[in-house]
């Protein structure tokens, strides 16, 4: 029994996420990249850019562990 709570407690261990950064931030950094590829790409990168991203972000959002207590 006492193998199982260790082992427990080392998976538990190496399982630990990075903090999450707040929305705001996240969309500051959307906002950014998205500037960046207008100003300094052309209409195509601009528009496959900013499809990529969105799907990045929009991805990211709905990781969001505090968007799970909500349901």
């Amino acid at each position: 029994m006492q193998a199982e709570s260790i082992s427990n407690k080392y998976i538990m261990a190496n399982h630990s996420s990075s903090p999450r950064l707040p929305d705001w931030l996240m969309l500051i950094i959307f906002l950014v990249i998205m500037t960046v590829l207008f100003f300094f790409g052309d209409t195509f990168i601009f528009v496959v850019g900013l499809f990529i991203m969105i799907g990045i972000f929009a991805n990211g959002y709905n990781n969001n562990p505090a968007n799970h207590e909500h349901h």
